[in-house]
């Protein structure tokens, strides 16, 4: 009955998924400029951060909806910096479209990416030296197991949407920081995220290239709160197959054992027994 209860739960629980559609107001509330910050690879790229966020404001954790505008210049990238906090589920519409003023040659595709504060610094990094020639054939070069600890990429490996006019797609968070953000040596305390919208030509493979021009884009960010299991479900979920190998013997040999047994029959002898009694006392 427990692991019953247990599976129940689970396929009760919410699954992340992308949703059609962003419910979001036309309008955000007052004082939504605290929990998200909007920034531009030109304004303030690594050097201007001083470095691995040393000079980022703290945000409040986002347990609400918002919507921003941004415009993407030629050979650039804008991103919202938000505080992505386990219990909610977030899920993130985008949509590219032309400046009148200055039309993309290319169209107004883009790539778009969602990434911790680590990877941002090293997409300003990579950014800064974009002119090298050479810059994907170095990070051809690079063993694929050494990447993740050299070259920057998206969350979870997965977010990443190249090549779109509109996306739309949800995450939700598992943990609220790791060990390096915990002691304070790249940022804050808990894991700042950045939802990048790129037009240059980065160093991954299937990117789209610049746009040649300027798009404007629309971002909706709908926050839903969700049901999740504790930690401790995963551990049970794991150990009742070889908790069920032990106790389903021992459970069936004792219902066996105890078979044809009934409390309020009288014990008695077998018959060979009692004929071998009867003999022994005759030769007495």
């Amino acid at each position: 009955m427990p692991m019953l209860a247990v599976l129940v739960a689970v396929i009760a629980t919410p699954t992340v998924s992308a949703a059609g559609s962003c419910d979001v107001p036309a309008s955000n509330p007052p004082g939504m400029n605290q929990y998200y910050e909007e920034h531009s690879l030109e304004d303030d790229g690594w050097w201007g951060d001083w470095g691995f966020g040393g000079d980022r404001d703290d945000l409040r954790p986002l347990r609400s909806d918002f919507s921003v505008d941004m415009i993407i210049s030629n050979d650039s990238a804008n991103a919202v910096r938000m505080e992505l906090i386990p219990g909610y589920q977030y899920t993130f519409c985008i949509t590219m479209s032309p400046d009148p003023s200055d039309e993309p040659e290319m169209g107004a595709i883009g790539d778009v990416y969602l990434m911790n504060d680590i990877n941002w610094d090293r997409y300003s990094i990579s950014y800064e030296n974009r002119e090298w020639d050479d810059l994907e054939e170095m990070v051809r070069e690079i063993p694929v197991e050494w990447r993740d600890t050299l070259v920057w990429l998206p969350y979870r490996d997965v977010h990443a949407y190249e090549g779109v006019s509109e996306q739309v797609f949800s995450v939700a968070i598992d943990s609220t920081g790791s060990a390096w953000s915990s002691v304070g040596l790249f940022g804050s305390g808990e894991t700042q995220y950045f939802l990048v919208v790129d037009g240059w030509d980065n160093e991954r493979f299937s990117d789209r290239g610049a746009s040649g021009g300027v798009m404007n884009v629309e971002v909706l960010v709908d926050v839903e709160e969700r049901t999740t299991l504790p930690n401790f479900i995963a551990y049970i979920l794991i150990s009742a197959l070889p908790i069920a190998c032990i106790i389903g013997p021992l459970i069936i040999h004792s219902r066996y054992m105890k078979m044809g047994l009934s409390e309020n029959e009288d014990s008695r002898q077998m018959p060979y027994l009692d004929d071998e009694s009867d003999q022994r006392s005759g030769d007495d």
